[in-house]
């Protein structure tokens, strides 16, 4: 198989171009191999961040829909799709500041990335104190019947 040009932003003018080119299109600077290489690896985990951070807010979101349906008391199994979600969502979150807490780069979607992230952990931290007074308010209906 072929490998796929990898893009990455060019250093003189910030464009984004690919390794394959000799120089950039837009401000003909000329294109070291290495440093292609190094930069496309870079905008490469960059982009991996930011794909991943908006599968960790979707879920995050999900994980609200699973808890408001977990108040119909016709379908329990949502109540395990909600807890299923949660440590999901926990998950992912952990590992999305390990592998890409500390990159550096000026891309301007990374910054979008880690809001994402932490949109992510207080949606999660605001469903685990909505389970609990669910939790409660359950008990405390269930205690008067």
């Amino acid at each position: 198989m072929f490998a796929q040009p990898q893009t990455y932003p060019c250093p003189k003018c910030n464009e984004i171009i690919n390794d394959a080119m000799e120089k950039c299109p837009y401000c003909a600077a000329p294109v070291d191999r290495q440093v292609a290489a190094t930069a496309a690896e870079s905008q490469s985990e960059v982009n991996q961040a930011v794909s991943d951070a908006s599968y960790l807010k979707t879920a995050a979101f999900l994980m609200w829909v699973f808890l408001g349906l977990s108040f119909i008391s016709v379908i329990p199994v949502v109540g395990w799709a909600f807890i299923f979600t949660f440590v999901v969502v926990l998950v992912m979150i952990i590992r999305w500041q390990i592998k890409f807490g500390g990159v550096k780069t000026n891309d301007p979607d990374y910054p979008h990335a880690k809001r994402n992230r932490n949109l992510a952990l207080v949606l999660l931290l605001a469903a685990f104190v909505a389970f609990i007074v669910r939790q409660l308010l359950v008990e405390i209906i269930l205690s008067r019947i």
